[in-house]
């Protein structure tokens, strides 16, 4: 079976991009895995793997917030921001994405995803 990479650009705001990064790192700093936090958090299984696939759309909303306190048996919601705060509006991630081939030649499933550069757009003053 042949693999297909392609390159694709993902546009997100900076603070949803580091709200993800320590979630999963507070998430494997417990030594859990992604399905085990999406269920402390009684959502999908699938939920926290969508988020921490910076391809997909998904993304922690304000619900989200209240979830992840729990999950992660905090007294206060802002201790889910403990991580320097964003310099900037908006990221615009460069990812390698490398796709299983079927033998008729069309993509498959993702077999890896790589971040292969992060650029920051419009400061913050």
């Amino acid at each position: 079976m042949a693999q297909v990479i392609e390159i694709v650009e993902k546009e997100m705001s900076h603070l949803d991009y580091l709200l993800i990064i320590h979630i999963k790192s507070l998430r494997e700093k417990n030594g859990w895995t992604q399905q085990e936090l999406s269920k402390r958090m009684g959502v999908a299984v699938s939920f926290v793997g969508n988020v921490e696939n910076l391809t997909e759309r998904h993304k922690y909303s304000i619900r989200h917030l209240g979830l992840l306190k729990k999950a992660f048996d905090y007294a206060d919601i802002s201790q889910l921001f403990d991580f320097k705060g964003p310099t900037h509006d908006q990221v615009i991630l460069t990812i390698e994405i490398t796709r299983s081939n079927n033998e008729d030649g069309k993509k498959n499933r993702i077999i890896k995803s790589e971040l292969k550069s992060i650029k920051l757009v419009n400061q913050l003053i």
